[in-house]
């Protein structure tokens, strides 16, 4: 059988009767992507075709109905108006349609139902997404030809485009829910692998009730009551099913057969290195079995013939990022800890394979790159910040096969992963730390600060504010050895070059491993020096540099990231300069204070004070920026009334406090109000350099204030309105953390599952934020120029330049405010709003261009040339 699609769009019309649509050019990329992919429709030939007068339309159709053989599998797709003539009779438009002369300017569906009837084809599926569909007419009954339509709307009901404008738009309302079905797999309710058009059709279905879409679409049947229409895509198996159940099996004759299977089935072709790895994991869970037999048979596996393939996995390097030197330009980052995002297995606590599952959800949301807080082997559960192990992974969070499982999945989908990697200091119970302890004369008794008294340093700077930084003696070496933050995280000795050669051969293991790049945490801290506050020291500058200069030429296109607890104009020192450059990105902690301060007094000048120092970068080197991350949020950067009145604002209650900062998260610190949490995603989505949105942030999750510390803000990620939030099914008090169950920000009322089903969702309008952030390059280039406004609380700056200029405006206070903005370099230009498209007034001679904006209003203005504007 061949299978042949015909796809047809008309969005662009002559008459001014037939207002113009965006959504037929986005119908006809998505449709024509997916069926061509091997993959998903697998068809043999896909046509497509917009914007046609209805002549040439007429000819498309009647040929490739006419020239089909009777093998042939049929697709025919319209997207366009669908017009009513004499009440009852459909016509599908095309760009030279007339309403009022209808028969002889469109194409007669009547005429349309005479040619399939008569096609040769034995199976055809016809699709009409317009107005009035439902008014196609009834297809003939024969024995020997299936035929299928699907009509997006009632005979009396309109068809609804998709959000977006112009280049922007999404898919129709049918559509895209249709298209997400085939694209995601979600549509195969049988889970048998292949999608039937009656499945993508009962998806998009219910899809469109639940988005509250006010047309009912129709599907009949003629000669058959269904035909396969896709495959669905398919997660490849690490290692196949029978074979992990007879591993599993309670004979252990049977886990000695699954013990030669597995040898046998890891020899064959075109397995992948994630494969390999995990049934070697597979092998030395086996070599432990309390039978011996199956033990032995698994040692014998692992040093017989599988020890070749095994020593070539390990040396092996992972599969190297796509080859763009600066992919990070223009990027949105997703920052998640693992063990709160989603449970795969049932054991209560997010793992990597749960995030593997969930890269859909991710792809949709429309970030670029995953920031993985750290997931190294760690002796506290949950926490990870002092490995025990910086060459394992944590227990419960999964197995070196899921990370590569994860890392090959993701860049399929077109998504970047970057680690948390903390290079201050080690866990009290890593290896290092025990040898250095016994062994003072030995390979690592120089590997911490040790000192003979707890006299030094006494004027380093404390990140924990008094609660962390100090000596603590050790009876068995019978020294005090230096912490910056707790006793239990003894630091690395960075003044020994041993320390630097160990460090960069985990950071190597990692990035052999595949991941995109490494952000370093607490790098500030790594060297101390008597008399000073030992942070960002020089010697600090000069080790980056190293390590730049060992990434740029051993992993080019992998980047590092330095995290820095500081304002902008002292966090740019780890950029480096021009000539020895250091981080690919930088981040800084004090815009969400900033924000709230200018919130509070309904005034920029906070926010302004931040923009004015992120001064403009070398073109590889960007900020990283976020309103909120799983730390407290700090006010130690403030002035001493700053932030008493922030704490009086926004952390009342003794309970909302932390060690440095205010434990809550950003829509709790707003309010939940609508207005302030648009703003706040809106002004972090067009800052200069990478946003990074912190996990459950994009559908306003809250904070659980009733536990402990930071476990406040990291409780887990609530999917659906079920049993524990859909993120486990396992018993609630095998969870990592409660779930939030109370409040406005309780499971039941804020997840996933409810915010995909409402387009007035803040999850909907961060989606469209990011979406239109990537579709415009201003966004993606350095430097921002902020705009003279004669209201204080009205913030206006310029980013891109002259061909794509953006013009980005903020009114921080709670009521309507006007403004005027001076323009002078922008005269004669009529700004036009990004999403929308609606048009401004021009900017008129003398340069001052007056504006209104709602209370906590945004605006993205294209000022670009009109024919320079993205087609």
């Amino acid at each position: 059988m061949v299978k042949r699609a015909l796809l047809i769009g008309v969005g662009t019309y002559a008459s001014e009767a037939l207002p113009e649509l965006d959504s037929p050019a986005s119908d006809l990329k998505d449709w024509g992507r997916l069926l061509r992919d091997p993959g998903v429709g697998a068809f043999d030939e896909v046509r497509d075709y917009l914007d046609d007068d209805s002549h040439t339309v007429q000819v498309i159709l009647y040929d490739f109905l006419k020239s089909a053989d009777p093998h042939d599998f049929l697709l025919v797709y319209y997207s366009g108006h669908g017009r009513l003539h004499d009440g009852h009779r459909l016509y599908l438009t095309a760009t030279d349609t007339n309403p009022d002369r209808l028969p002889p300017t469109s194409v007669p569906t009547d005429e349309l139902r005479h040619w399939i009837d008569e096609c040769r084809a034995s199976e055809l599926v016809l699709i009409l997404d317009c107005c009035h569909a439902g008014a196609f007419g009834d297809l003939k009954q024969r024995g020997d030809r299936s035929r299928i339509v699907v009509v997006s709307a009632g005979a009396t009901e309109l068809a609804h485009e998709g959000d977006g404008y112009r280049q922007h738009a999404l898919p129709s309302a049918f559509s895209g829910p249709f298209l997400e079905g085939l694209r995601t797999g979600a549509a195969d309710r049988d889970g048998n692998g292949i999608i039937s058009v009656r499945e993508a059709f009962e998806y998009a279905a219910v899809r469109m009730v639940d988005r509250e879409r006010r047309q009912t679409p129709q599907m009949r049947a003629a000669g058959v009551g269904d035909l396969i229409l896709s495959n669905a895509p398919r997660r490849p198996e690490l290692i196949p099913g029978d074979l992990l159940a007879l591993t599993r099996s309670g004979l252990p004759s049977a886990r000695v057969l699954a013990v030669d299977e597995l040898s046998n089935w890891a020899h064959g072709k075109h397995r992948t290195r994630e494969q390999l790895v995990a049934t070697f994991e597979t092998l030395e869970t086996l070599e432990r079995d309390p039978a011996e037999r199956v033990a032995e048979r698994a040692r014998q596996a692992l040093s017989g013939r599988l020890r070749v393939a095994r020593a070539e996995v390990e040396e092996e390097p992972g599969s190297a990022p796509p080859g763009e030197p600066n992919w990070a330009a223009g990027s949105t980052f997703y920052e998640l800890n693992v063990r709160f995002f989603y449970d795969s297995d049932g054991d209560g606590h997010g793992d990597l394979r749960g995030v593997t599952e969930k890269l859909d959800y991710l792809r949709r949301l429309g970030v670029d790159c995953l920031l993985l807080n750290p997931i190294m082997a760690s002796p506290a559960v949950g926490d990870g910040w002092a490995a025990a192990d910086f060459e394992a992974i944590d227990e419960g969070l999964g197995q070196p096969s899921h990370l590569l499982e994860l890392l090959s999945l993701a860049r399929r989908q077109g998504l970047r992963v970057v680690l948390d990697l903390v290079l201050n200091h080690t866990s009290d119970q890593h290896p290092w730390f025990e040898a250095s302890r016994s062994d003072p004369d030995g390979p690592y008794g120089n590997f911490y600060v040790w000192s003979d008294t707890d006299e030094g340093y006494a004027e380093a700077d404390d990140p924990l504010s008094s609660r962390g930084a100090g000596w603590t003696y050790d009876a068995k070496r019978r020294q005090y050895y230096w912490h910056r933050y707790s006793r239990h995280e003894p630091d690395l000795n960075y003044d020994a070059p041993e320390v630097h050669a160990a460090m960069r051969d985990v950071m190597d293991f990692w990035l052999r491993q595949g991941v995109d790049g490494l952000r370093l945490l607490t790098v500030p801290y790594l060297f101390e020096r008597s008399g000073t506050s030992s942070k960002g020291l020089d010697e600090t500058h000069n080790y980056l540099r190293e390590l730049r200069s060992w990434m740029d030429s051993t992993y080019p296109n992998r980047i590092i990231v330095a995290w820095s607890e500081d304002w902008p104009e002292g966090a740019s020192s780890y950029f480096g300069t021009a000539e020895h450059p250091e981080c690919h990105l930088v981040t800084y902690a004090s815009l969400m204070p900033s924000l709230l301060l200018a919130m509070r007094r309904e005034t920029h000048r906070p926010v302004s004070r931040v923009l004015a120092q992120m001064r403009d970068q070398p073109g590889d080197r960007h900020w990283a920026v976020f309103l909120r991350n799983g730390d407290d949020m700090p006010l130690g950067l403030l002035h001493e009334r700053e932030r008493d009145e922030l704490l009086r604002a926004y952390a009342p209650l003794a309970r909302m406090r932390g060690a440095t900062g205010i434990r809550r998260r950003t829509a709790s610190l707003l309010n939940d109000d609508r207005g302030q949490l648009e703003l706040a995603f809106a002004l972090l989505l067009s800052l200069p350099g990478v946003p990074v949105l912190y996990y459950g942030d994009e559908i306003g999750m809250g904070e659980n204030l009733s536990l402990p510390g930071q476990l406040a803000v990291n409780t887990p990620m609530q999917w659906a309105p079920d049993r524990n939030g859909g993120f486990s099914v396992a018993q609630p008090e095998n969870l990592p953390a409660p779930l939030i169950h109370e409040s406005i920000y309780g499971y039941m009322a804020v997840n996933v599952e409810n915010q995909l089903r409402s387009r007035s969702s803040l999850l909907h309008v961060v989606e469209k934020l990011i979406e239109t952030r990537h579709a415009w390059p201003a966004f993606a280039r350095p430097g921002c120029r902020i705009v003279r406004s004669t209201n204080p609380a009205v913030l206006a700056f310029l980013r891109g330049e002259p061909a794509d200029e953006v013009l980005c405006v903020f009114n921080f206070s709670r009521y309507p405010q006007t403004t005027t903005l001076s323009l002078s370099s922008h005269v004669g230009h009529r700004p036009r709003e990004l999403m929308g498209g609606a048009e401004f007034p021009k900017v008129q001679e003398s340069g001052d261009y007056d504006v209104g904006v709602a209370g906590h209003g945004v605006y993205w203005l294209s000022l670009a040339p009109r024919e320079a504007r993205p087609a």
